[in-house]
């Protein structure tokens, strides 16, 4: 019987809910302006919101492909004088070995590093560049994840050094490269030249730890020496690895991190050399990324900050729409409480009728979202590296843009349902002027549309402030030259040569590649400006006093020969540039910028001063030279500490080739790839380019993707606060006519109702755009975190340009309704209602 009951309230609901559906539906078809304009007002909000979720999905927000991804946490090493979120987390293998061994909060700590290597079938292939993870035994297990063909390692694989060469292969390399053999298990493969077997096949949906790396293949961390230097994993203080873990159950992170200060409190006690003032922290996958990357962090805050205020213009223009609307239903609604209807029956259709506005509002939306997510696509990652920003509309961007749909239908339908459904219905009944609120009610819709002004005015001048000091940055140039330059990158170690075969290449390389026709100057250098693989330093700079509790700095470096600064284009202020006599015997030497000089010898001469590099050895380098500062990672950067030591006094790494050209740089590709064919034609060559294409893939593209969404934010904050203005302005002049026919009967003239609806508009309109522009003083700070350099010089025209334009604009929107109440009809006027 209970059950049947249930049933029957049950179909009894859906029978209500399908006819206030039914209702709404013809409400809404009814008054087809209206609800266009809200429809697409909330599309404007909801799609800036998808799109906006699309581009922190791929930076920030993309859950790891694992089971449970919400319980994996990240663990690793910080200075004791650094905040536990001010830099990514890094461990060493001692480290690692020792902290799992030692915890008792986790399930399991596994440690992994990305590597980069020359694959081929078999040793007659070609081969060719990938990239893989170097990982403990126990990390599939630990991350739930089990190979879909064969096996993962076993617990003896991950025990001796070099001994077990066997691998688990990535999805897509085994539907690339091994044709999808099933029978793939045995079979051997070359990684940098060392024989690896296959022991068995990754999940598709696996690709490895990092959300913008597909892994190609997965080896034993004790294999590392194939692919990094052999004492990497015997250095205590060589913190390449990450380490993630989940913890056991019923264990907070709180406790797990008060463990983990135990253990770094040992380990600094027993290896003081190496672990002097060093914690252990641990962070949840999100708060380790924004860790690593905190530009793209302050970035993907300030976009979605953005949207979030375009849709609250859209829900409070809905929700100003719906008021309108409200005087001209409060019959309806009297009629259907005089019939017997409860309020919370007309609450709940009300209601109805602003999800239906918000589902349509939200389908539109994707539209808009999806236009967004195409032109954040437009940003390239210049690497020939299995290295993607995967923006989609997937299955998440859909429930996130149903979430907001429903979100924005409560904030904009809420109220206006209440107040509707509070109707007097004897005044109702009585009045003409239906519904009449009262005077002590009026002044919720002028404070929405102050609001939305002042919203605008916000996005507006950010928006505004972004395409001018960015503009202005590119205007300025990078400090270095783009033009007639080509770019090519190789890595001598993917084929096995040692250090002195490594050296003995680059020398050759060079060489040869300076007498191709065509060819004006070569140099060699580790790392380019904009490239993704620029290089760091720790070191002391002598004579500098650092806080108490840290001991080192890291900076931006690069290695480099004497024709490097020939060849871009860069200015030396001071000194000297580096030699071909700076060799390995040679004394160790070094350039600085003028960032660094300014920085570690503020009002000094930096030319004979040193630095004491932290390497196993820590060497002191004398500084030769003084650079002059330029653009490093990104066009709108601040001004950044870089140093220059000659590539021959450091042990050998991949290195680009920049070939300086007479004519086209493009031109230089085929017989450039040539001569490194005749010098060793297994080697592989990657990230061939122009420098021309990865400054405009760097600096142009993004800059334009960037003010793009942006100013396309602001414009839309500006069309909806337009809109609500325009809808205010019309909707008192629809409860004041017959005020207005009263006033010109007695002799008030056009000019004179002219004036007076046009003053309620700009009234508003100045009272949302003072409280624009000093929120807009809050948004610079925001600006001043993203890009220091570009927004640390306060831009009043930015301002200057928003305020004539926000006044035109609303003027309009005014005007419009105004002059429709300069000429009403007096006759007609007092026969209103």
């Amino acid at each position: 019987m209970d059950e049947q009951r249930r049933s029957f309230v049950g179909l009894i609901w859906l029978e209500r809910l399908w006819q206030d559906v039914r209702y709404g539906w013809r409400t809404l078809v009814a008054a087809p302006t209206f609800t266009i304009v809200a429809v697409l007002s909330l599309a404007i909000g909801i799609g800036a919101n998808s799109a906006m979720f699309s581009f922190a999905d791929a930076l920030l927000l993309r859950p790891l492909p694992v089971p449970r991804p919400g319980e994996v946490f990240t663990i690793g090493t910080v200075s004791s004088v650094e905040a536990f979120g001010a830099s990514s987390l890094r461990t060493s293998y001692r480290d690692y070995a020792d902290i799992r061994d030692r915890s008792t909060s986790f399930d399991g700590l596994a440690a992994f590093d990305y590597v980069t290597a020359g694959f081929a079938v078999d040793a007659s292939r070609s081969p060719k560049l990938k990239m893989g993870m170097r990982l403990s035994g126990n990390l599939m297990a630990v991350m739930g994840v089990a190979p879909v063909i064969g096996r993962g390692f076993r617990p003896e694989e991950d025990q001796a050094p070099d001994r077990d060469a066997v691998v688990i292969v990535g999805y897509k390399l085994f539907e690339d490269e091994l044709g999808a053999d099933r029978g793939v298990l045995g079979r051997r493969i070359r990684l940098n030249g060392h024989e690896f077997t296959v022991i068995g096949v990754a999940p598709a949906e696996f690709t490895g730890l990092d959300q913008f790396v597909r892994s190609d293949f997965f080896v034993p961390l004790m294999m590392s020496s194939a692919f990094v230097a052999p004492t990497s994993l015997e250095a205590r203080d060589a913190r390449n690895l990450t380490v993630k873990g989940r913890l056991r159950a019923g264990v907070t992170a709180a406790a797990a991190q008060a463990e983990l200060t135990t253990i770094a409190a040992d380990l600094e006690r027993a290896y003081p050399q190496t672990n002097k003032n060093r914690r252990i922290a641990i962070r949840t996958e999100l708060q380790a990324r924004m860790a690593s990357d905190p530009p793209d962090a302050t970035l993907a805050a300030m976009l979605s900050t953005l949207a979030v205020l375009v849709l609250f213009v859209a829900c409070a223009n809905v929700a100003g729409l719906l008021a309108s609307r409200a005087p001209a239903r409060a019959k309806e609604m009297a009629l259907r409480l005089a019939i017997g209807a409860g309020r919370r029956q007309l609450v709940r259709q009300l209601i109805t009728e602003s999800l239906l506005l918000a589902v349509a509002g939200g389908a539109a939306g994707l539209g808009v979202g999806y236009a967004g997510m195409l032109l954040f696509r437009q940003i390239e990652v210049p690497t020939d590296l299995p290295i993607v920003l995967a923006f989609q509309m997937d299955r998440r961007a859909l429930i996130f843009s149903a979430i907001v749909s429903v979100a924005s239908a409560v904030l904009f339908g809420l109220v206006p349902a209440i107040q509707a459904a509070r109707t007097d219905l004897t005044a109702v009944m009585k009045a003409g002027d239906a519904a009449a609120p009262g005077r002590r009610r009026r002044w919720g819709r002028p404070l929405l549309v102050a609001t939305q002004v002042a919203v605008s005015v916000v996005v507006l001048v950010v928006a505004l402030f972004m395409y001018r000091a960015f503009r202005a940055e590119l205007a300025k140039g990078p400090g270095y030259r783009t033009d007639h330059l080509l770019l090519m990158t190789f890595d001598p170690t993917l084929v096995r040569y040692t250090e002195a075969q490594s050296a003995r290449f680059f020398e050759q390389v060079a060489e040869r590649a300076r007498a191709v026709p065509g060819v004006k100057s070569v140099a060699m250098a580790s790392s380019v400006p904009m490239n993704n693989d620029i290089g760091a330093a720790t070191l002391v700079p002598e004579g500098y006093q650092f806080p108490v509790g840290k001991e080192s700095a890291t900076v931006l470096s690069a290695d480099i020969d004497e024709h490097y600064f020939t060849a871009l284009g860069l200015t030396l202020l001071a000194g000297r540039d580096v030699s071909h006599e700076d060799g390995a015997d040679a004394p160790r030497v070094a350039i600085v910028n003028q960032r660094f000089a300014q920085h570690y010898w503020p009002g000094q001469d930096p030319i004979g001063r040193r630095v004491r590099l932290q390497a196993r050895d820590k060497p002191w380098v004398q500084v030769v030279g003084l650079a002059k500062t330029s653009k490093y990672l990104f066009i709108a950067e601040g001004p950044t500490e870089f140093i220059y030591f000659p590539y021959r006094q450091r042990p050998p790494k991949p290195m680009v080739m920049v070939a300086e050209a007479n004519g086209d740089a493009a031109s230089l590709t085929a017989p450039l790839r040539e001569v490194v064919r005749t010098l060793d034609a297994n080697l592989p060559i990657y990230n061939v380019r122009t420098m021309d294409a990865l400054y405009r893939i760097r600096a142009t593209s993004i800059v334009n993707v960037l003010t793009t969404i942006v100013g396309g934010l602001g414009l839309m904050g500006l069309a909806l606060a337009i809109i609500g203005l325009y809808g205010l302005i019309a909707y008192a002049v629809s409860r004041r006519t017959r005020e207005i026919g009263i006033r010109m009967a007695i002799g008030a003239d056009r000019p004179a109702v002219l004036r007076m609806v046009l003053r309620q508009g700009l009234l508003l309109s100045l009272a949302g755009l003072v409280v624009g522009l000093v929120g807009s003083v809050g948004a610079g700070i925001l600006l001043r975190a993203a890009f220091a350099d570009t927004a640390n010089q306060r831009d009043p025209i930015a301002i200057l340009m928003v305020v004539p334009v926000v006044l035109a604009v609303t003027f309009v929107a005014a005007y419009l309704p105004a002059r429709r109440a300069s000429r009403v009809d007096p006759v007609q006027a007092l026969r209103y209602e």
